[in-house]
């Protein structure tokens, strides 16, 4: 009995998706930086610009993922687990033997260390966001619920900051060196347990009901979670708290993270059989599959709809259809040669314009957000607050409601009113910049305000970029796109962290510096810029630069509001056959051009979407094939 049950919890494709939330857990521990940034720069003797530098190569390592983003493709989810894991803990280890003296590497070479320590997570967030929906690797675990396992995966890598800053609080403040230890050892170790669990598995052939509870029930965890550690980062922020109390905060905060295991522990023990979809081969092979159909088709059936409740609706569809000809117009303004929602490739993606304003407002959005993440402890210590660490995790906390929510609204807008998702990239890039207003403002109690905004904004953009980016390029060679689509973050927080604050906060302590020789002053350390001057004009440049991402993303808007129209038109046609509760009844294709097999479709807007061309493949006669 044991052996089997172990055996279904182990298969259990929520299993999977729950080890996926701790791992992503483990992933954002980059959005800790703050809390240990200030102690390298006094112990490294850095200047803010330096410093700046090192938060520019944690970022880089952060968010360039190409290698791994490649090699999932022709690895697997272990091997590239294994490889983030070494990545992760060897060049932690070697930062916690910098930042306790240990050992003492050059600049140069501190840069190279946290760059590759920090990129182990983007293996971990490979090997996990790929793994489920990378269509083409039949990953289906959760074929109709994309949005809402986007928002719960992208989220907890926004809550990681928050729960090893409690951590932190509760065990090694104020020292940092045991807590990198910590941190070079619990993100590998939980990368083990995933490469154990995270792998393929296949969907049930129907949706079970209860899946809509259990999504509730991992929602309402993880919302818990998050105002559970708002609540605690304000009493150890406003009151002084004992490290027995902090001890009792981290604990309670353990046993809810761990929560959503009761999910696949329960199906477990109340097992539910399902038919398995059929995979190519079978599809293909099987005696039964197809009877009437000739051996060698000249036609390919895609799949229009993927019905809740039944098979999968086909068209044939010619395959001349799948390079539309140049005479026809398209279904959307871009003027590359695939359609926007159709599989493109990293080159065909990069040569359309879409691409490039995705780039560019997503550089400006989360680059500008990540220079405010990085100098939340010199900013507070310009203003003279202490609540570093409050700072820190209020980031964290709304960076995962951020991250969870946003998939949630803008999945239910764009299926019930077709609204594009990039219009919600433009309301969150305008947060951003409001959230800039109120750092530039230099009040100190605007700063839990603006830490709140800056986390949400900056959460929501990653996972709007994630949907935004599969429905427009497709899921075939999603791993390149997305990593690729994540350097924007990197260019847009080097030019802005380096060059923009870095340089302007220098600028102010050579300033003050050189008041002070000119007073006759003794200098007997470094001297720190204290006051609002110090990040002021950083801020409303970066607000400024939030402006120029809400003008592309107006222009993406624009371009791309057809393709979300179709999806809607999709969903609208889905809605009505799950009314009828057969597909045999659908009003758009007639009774012989249905098929039994459930393939899988090969983008998120699914070929032939268009209901004018439904009605035009319809009268397609499949006989022959025409010519170039």
């Amino acid at each position: 009995m044991w052996p089997s049950r172990v055996k279904r919890v182990l298969k259990d494709r929520w299993l999977g998706l729950c080890v996926g939330m701790w791992m992503q857990a483990c992933g954002g521990i980059s959005y800790a930086f703050s809390l240990y940034s200030g102690d390298l720069k006094h112990t490294l003797g850095y200047n803010q610009e330096m410093i700046d530098g090192l938060g520019s190569a944690k970022d880089i390592g952060g968010n360039v993922g190409i290698i791994s983003g490649l090699l999932i493709d022709l690895t697997s989810a272990w091997f590239v687990l294994l490889v983030g894991g070494l990545l992760h803990f060897c060049f932690y280890f070697l930062l916690f033997l910098s930042a306790t003296g240990r050992i003492t590497p050059s600049y140069w070479q501190m840069c190279g260390i946290i760059m590759l320590g920090t990129n182990g997570a983007t293996w971990f967030n490979t090997a996990v966001l790929v793994t489920w929906y990378s269509l083409r690797r039949i990953m289906r675990n959760f074929p109709a619920d994309r949005g809402v396992v986007v928002g719960l995966l992208k989220g907890f890598i926004g809550l990681s900051g928050a729960i090893f800053t409690q951590v932190y609080t509760a065990m090694y403040a104020p020292y940092t060196g045991p807590f990198l230890l910590l941190c070079a050892t619990v993100p590998p170790l939980v990368a083990v347990v995933s490469m154990i669990v995270i792998q393929p598995v296949e969907a049930p052939r129907r949706k079970d009901e209860s899946d809509k509870s259990k999504f509730s029930f991992l929602y309402i965890i993880g919302i818990a979670l998050a105002f559970y550690l708002m609540a605690v980062i304000l009493v150890q922020d406003a009151f002084i708290v004992s490290k027995t109390v902090s001890r009792l905060f981290m604990t309670v905060m353990l046993v809810i993270l761990l929560l959503p295991g009761l999910i696949p522990l329960s199906a477990g023990a109340h097992h539910k059989g399902y038919t398995a979809l059929p995979t190519e081969a079978t599809s293909v092979n099987s005696p039964g599959a197809d009877r009437g159909a000739p051996k060698h088709s000249l036609t390919e059936r895609k799949p229009l709809l993927q019905h809740k409740g039944s098979s999968s609706i086909d068209v044939p569809v010619r395959k001349t259809d799948r390079f539309p000809d140049k005479s026809r117009s398209l279904d959307t303004p871009s003027k590359a040669t695939l359609k926007l929602g159709h599989d493109h490739t990293l080159l065909q993606a990069t040569s359309t314009q879409d691409y490039w304003l995705l780039f560019f407002a997503m550089g400006c959005g989360t680059g500008s957000g990540l220079t405010a993440i990085n100098n939340l402890a010199q900013m507070a210590e310009s203003l003279g607050s202490r609540s570093v660490g409050a700072f820190v995790a209020l980031v964290s906390v709304w960076n995962f409601l951020g991250r969870m929510g946003s998939g949630y609204v803008s999945e239910y807008y764009m299926k019930q009113y077709a609204t594009p998702r990039p219009v919600f990239l433009f309301c969150v890039q305008a947060v951003m910049a409001c959230a800039h207003l109120l750092f530039a403002s230099s009040v100190p109690t605007m700063l839990y305000l603006a830490s709140i905004l800056v986390g949400l904004a900056h959460g929501a953009h990653w996972t709007l970029m994630v949907a935004t980016s599969s429905e427009l390029f497709g899921l075939k060679y999603f791993g390149a796109l997305y990593n690729t689509l994540s350097i924007s973050a990197t260019v847009g927080s080097y030019i802005l962290s380096v060059k923009l604050a870095g340089y302007m906060y220098d600028q102010q302590v050579a300033s003050l510096k050189a008041a002070a020789v000119a007073a006759g002053e003794v200098l007997n350390g470094p001297i720190r810029c204290v006051g609002p001057q110090c990040f002021r004009s950083t801020f409303l440049l970066m607000a400024c630069v939030c402006g120029m991402g809400c003008l592309a993303l107006t222009r993406l808007i624009a371009r791309t509001r057809k393709v979300y129209r179709d999806m809607y038109k999709v969903q609208q046609a889905k809605d009505m056959l799950a009314k009828g509760n057969s597909s045999e009844h659908s009003p758009l294709i007639s009774s012989h051009e249905l098929h039994e097999e459930d393939a899988p479709s090969d983008s998120p807007v699914m070929k032939g979407s268009s209901i004018s061309d439904v009605q035009r493949h319809r009268h397609t006669a499949p006989s022959r094939l025409d010519s170039e």
